[in-house]
C-alpha cells in the first residue's frame, strides 16, 4: 500500500466544533493532495476499515474481504486518493485532543454534483493537480487490471452500482436539486463513536449546504440514520438493491428471495436549506 503525499505541505482550514456537554471539543479540518502525508492518509483508512469492518453491504459485496487486508484497504485508498485530488470533493477530517496531541478520529467526503459544479470550484483544481488526478486513476485501472480483489463479489457490486445510479438520477429529477452536494463517505473510529463527531461531520455539510443555498443527499444505512435525521435530513426512499420486488424479481447477487428482507437496506434521505423555500 502506498501512501499518498505529493507536494509540501499547505495551511489547512480549520473549523472548531462548539463542545457538547460532557464532550470535548471536535476540530474540523479540510484535507486536499496539497496539505495530506503519509501519516494522516494512513489514519484516514485505519479509520474506514475499522469502521467499516462489520457493514452489512460490504460483507455481502466482498464476503472474504478478512482474508485479503490488503485489497480490501486499497479499496478505500482508491476511495480517498481520488477524493483527495478531486476538486469537487471536500474531504473533512474530525479531530480530538489526546494528552495535548491531535488525533483524527473520523472523517467525511462531500461532493458538489450538478452543471454549475465545474465553475464553482474551478479555483480548487489547477494543471498539476489535473496531471495527478489522470495518473492516478491510470495507476489505478493498471492496479485493478493486474491485481482485482479477489474478494469481491460482482453480481452483489453491480447491483449496488445499479441503487447508487437509481438515486442520482432520483436526485437530478427533484425541484432545486440540479446542483447539489452528496455525502459519499462518513467514517468513525468506533473507539471514539458516541462522541458527537458523526454528528460534527454531517453539520459541517449542513451548514455549507445553508451557505451556498445548495441542498444535500446521501444514502444512510439503518445504523446511520438517526444522526442524519437530527441534522434535519428527511428519508424519501428506501435503497435496496439486494432483495427482489414486484418490479425487480430475483438475480443472481441478491441477498435473500425473501422480499422485504431488512439486511443491507438503507435510506435516501435529503436536506434542504430554508433560503431555497424562500425562492
Amino acid at each position: 500500500m502506498r501512501s499518498y503525499s505529493m507536494t509540501p505541505p499547505m495551511p489547512t482550514s480549520t473549523i472548531a466544533t462548539p463542545p457538547l456537554p460532557g464532550r470535548s471539543q471536535i476540530t474540523l479540518k479540510i484535507v486536499t493532495q496539497r496539505n495530506a502525508n503519509p501519516k494522516l492518509t494512513n489514519r484516514l483508512l485505519e479509520i474506514a476499515t475499522t469502521a467499516f469492518s462489520d457493514d452489512q453491504t460490504f460483507s455481502w459485496r466482498y464476503p472474504t474481504r478478512h482474508e485479503y487486508p490488503a485489497h480490501h484497504r486499497h479499496m478505500f485508498w482508491r476511495y480517498l486518493g481520488n477524493e483527495l485530488l478531486d476538486p469537487t470533493v471536500w474531504v473533512v477530517v474530525a479531530y480530538l485532543e489526546d494528552n495535548g496531541v491531535e488525533v483524527p478520529v473520523g472523517y467525511s467526503t462531500w461532493q458538489r454534483r450538478g452543471p454549475g459544479t465545474e465553475e464553482a470550484v474551478k479555483g480548487r483544481d489547477s494543471l498539476l493537480q489535473k496531471s495527478e488526478r489522470n495518473l492516478f486513476a491510470l495507476h489505478e485501472r493498471l492496479n485493478n487490471f493486474l491485481f482485482p480483489n479477489p474478494s469481491a463479489y460482482k453480481p452483489a457490486i453491480e447491483l449496488m452500482a445499479q441503487v447508487f445510479e437509481e438515486t442520482e438520477n432520483l436526485v437530478k429529477q427533484m425541484p432545486q436539486f440540479e446542483n447539489h452536494l452528496h455525502l459519499n463517505i462518513l467514517a468513525v473510529d468506533p473507539a471514539y463513536q458516541r462522541r458527537g463527531i458523526g454528528e460534527a461531520l454531517v453539520r459541517w455539510g449542513v451548514s455549507k449546504s445553508t451557505k451556498e443555498g445548495l441542498p444535500c443527499a446521501l444514502e444512510a444505512s439503518r445504523a446511520g440514520k438517526k444522526v442524519y435525521t437530527k441534522c434535519g435530513f428527511e428519508e424519501i426512499q428506501i435503497c435496496d438493491g439486494l432483495h427482489p420486488t414486484p418490479e425487480k424479481p430475483w438475480q443472481e447477487g441478491m441477498h435473500c428471495r425473501e422480499e422485504g428482507c431488512q439486511f443491507g437496506v438503507g435510506s435516501f434521505m435529503i436536506f434542504e436549506p430554508p433560503s431555497l423555500h424562500l425562492q
